[in-house]
């Protein structure tokens, strides 16, 4: 999936592992329930990726980041995970230090993405749930990997709702999904190292049904060269 966990970040994944399991049912804010979105993710992995996409759904997807946006959605995602002062504070040192998120973003690089596209932000977002939901790990597909992004970008970018987002609501949104993959993602990895098949099995299944809202079954589609597809 990815490189371990820097230290500072270790140091609180326990406490990460139980966002986790509050959040795993938890779909993508902004297609949450909305039957637009959710045609566009099924039409996205209906078919491997094109062999590009046009530019102007990319540039359509892409904000530019305003740092009071990041240090309001900081601010939101630690009082959300936080439930005592003990834990505020230690998600301070990796939520609101700007680790997790920078993690996130050197992920995205490594994939080809852009984290200042939101549809690349979305891609990873499914790769990495697919990954948690399936125990697999994507890094055996690389061109996979970076056809995800191509299945997503053009459909999302269709969508009336999410085109006429501005910058700051991209972002916003952007950056609330990177926390909730992150937490997935690191949870996992522990999971993972400590052998804790039960605790990876609810998680994955919450993270399955994360998807399922959005119309996404992640352990019927398969990763090929083309991307994400149905089986």
């Amino acid at each position: 999936m990815f490189a371990h966990a820097k230290s500072r970040v270790r140091a609180v994944t326990g406490l990460l592992m139980g966002a986790a399991m509050l959040l795993a049912g938890a779909a993508v804010h902004a297609a949450d329930g909305d039957a637009a979105v959710q045609r566009a993710l099924q039409q996205a992995v209906s078919r491997p990726a094109p062999a590009q996409v046009d530019a102007n759904a990319v540039q359509t997807l892409s904000f530019r980041r305003d740092p009071a946006i990041s240090a309001r959605v900081q601010q939101e995602t630690i009082q959300a995970f936080g439930r005592n002062t003990q834990q505020v504070a230690d998600l301070e040192k990796v939520i609101g230090s700007g680790e997790l998120l920078r993690q996130f973003d050197g992920i995205l690089r490594r994939y080809g993405y852009d984290p200042t596209n939101l549809g690349d932000v979305l891609a990873a977002h499914l790769l990495i749930s697919w990954e948690v939901a399936n125990d697999r790990d994507s890094a055996r597909v690389p061109d996979g990997q970076r056809a995800v992004r191509r299945q997503l970008i053009g459909p999302l970018a269709a969508v009336p709702q999410i085109a006429g987002m501005n910058d700051a609501a991209k972002q916003a949104q952007a950056e609330r999904t990177a926390y909730l993959t992150m937490v997935s993602a690191l949870s996992y990895q522990t999971m993972k190292r400590q052998g804790n098949r039960e605790a990876l099995a609810t998680l994955a299944s919450g993270v399955r049904r994360g998807l399922q809202g959005n119309g996404i079954d992640l352990q019927r589609i398969e990763l090929t060269d083309g991307g994400l597809v149905a089986r």
